[in-house]
């Protein structure tokens, strides 16, 4: 090891580590740009007797936090909600979410949760557009805990390997999420209209 990832270690192994990781799930459903995974499989890997509970805290941080960017977007969204659009640079893609959580709200909420699509344009979203606020839970428990649970179970029974594996098949599920949402789309409007 050398000194730089030993260092990295030891951050991951120390007793605050969690602390780190919870805040960092917490404001990645708010404004941070850096998506939870990226500290949470490190830290799953070096503290692999813990990976199940990191996940499930990062689960109820991330959803926390999600309830706060729903809260911006249905109270805030004026004032705090169109900064952190603006700041990031998301406009373009929150007129496109707004449209599609009206349309097809839970669903989008659940593959905004599990993909790489910002959940944090979900949760502001959700609010501005009043979507349920249990069911906003529900699925964001749901695909949160599914995304993140995922990740920890397989550090907690592969290790190193773990790593390569979510990264080769994350992709392929994203875009299978994305293809069903496609999917039930045009099954919709064919249905519907």
């Amino acid at each position: 090891m050398n000194f730089l990832s030993e260092k990295v270690y030891k951050i991951l192994k120390g007793k605050k580590s969690p602390l780190y990781l919870y805040t960092i799930s917490f404001s990645e459903s708010i404004f941070f740009p850096i998506p939870t995974d990226t500290f949470l499989i490190p830290m799953a890997l070096a503290n692999r007797d813990k990976a199940i509970s990191l996940g499930i805290y990062t689960t109820l941080f991330s959803v926390i936090g999600g309830v706060f960017g729903y809260l911006i977007g249905l109270l805030f969204f004026d004032t705090i909600g169109i900064n952190i659009i603006e700041n990031f640079d998301l406009m373009d893609k929150f007129d496109h979410f707004s449209n599609s959580i009206s349309d097809y709200g839970y669903l989008f909420i659940f593959i905004a949760g599990f993909t790489p699509i910002p959940y944090k344009i979900a949760a502001i979203t959700s609010g501005v557009i009043g979507i349920s606020f249990p069911i906003f839970v529900l699925f964001s428990l749901f695909s949160r805990g599914l995304r993140f649970l995922t990740e920890v179970i397989l550090c907690k029974a592969m290790g190193e390997k773990a790593k390569s594996i979510i990264k080769k098949y994350s992709f392929a599920l994203t875009i299978i999420f994305l293809l069903s949402f496609v999917g039930i789309i045009i099954i919709k409007e064919v249905i519907f209209n």
